[in-house]
C-alpha cells in the first residue's frame, strides 16, 4: 500500500473513533498548502490527512484531531492512537519501529 493510500485509510479510521469530531492535516504547512491547491486543480487524488514519515528501520505516523467536549481528551487520544496502531498492524506495520503520535488541535462540540 502506498503512503498516500495508507494515509487515507488512517484518516478514515480516525473519523470512526468515538470522541473524535474532526481530523486535521498533519503535514507541514507548505506541503499541506500544495496538496490543497493540487486537489483543487484536480492534479492529485484525495490525500489523507495523517502524515507518514519513513526512515531506515522506522515509520512515524502523526495525526491531529479535534476532540468532543463531552469526552475526556486523553482517553480520546489513546483510542485514536490504538485505532491507528490496529490499522498499521493490519497493513503489516507493527512493533518497536512504528511510532504513533496523535495530538488534539481543538476541543469542540460533536457534529
Amino acid at each position: 500500500m502506498s503512503d498516500d493510500a495508507l494515509s487515507r485509510d488512517l484518516t478514515e479510521a480516525l473519523r470512526g473513533v468515538g470522541g473524535v469530531v474532526d481530523v486535521f492535516d498533519a503535514h507541514p504547512i507548505v506541503e499541506g498548502a500544495v496538496r490543497v491547491v493540487a486537489a483543487g486543480l484536480d492534479l492529485a487524488g484525495s490525500t489523507g490527512l495523517v502524515e507518514i514519515s519513513r526512515a531506515p528501520g522506522s515509520v512515524s505516523v502523526t495525526a491531529h484531531v479535534a476532540t468532543a467536549l463531552d469526552s475526556p481528551t486523553p482517553e480520546t487520544l489513546a483510542r485514536a492512537a490504538d485505532a491507528l496502531r490496529g490499522r498499521l498492524a493490519a497493513s503489516g506495520l507493527a512493533g518497536d519501529e512504528v511510532v504513533v503520535s496523535v495530538s488534539a488541535r481543538l476541543v469542540d462540540a460533536p457534529r
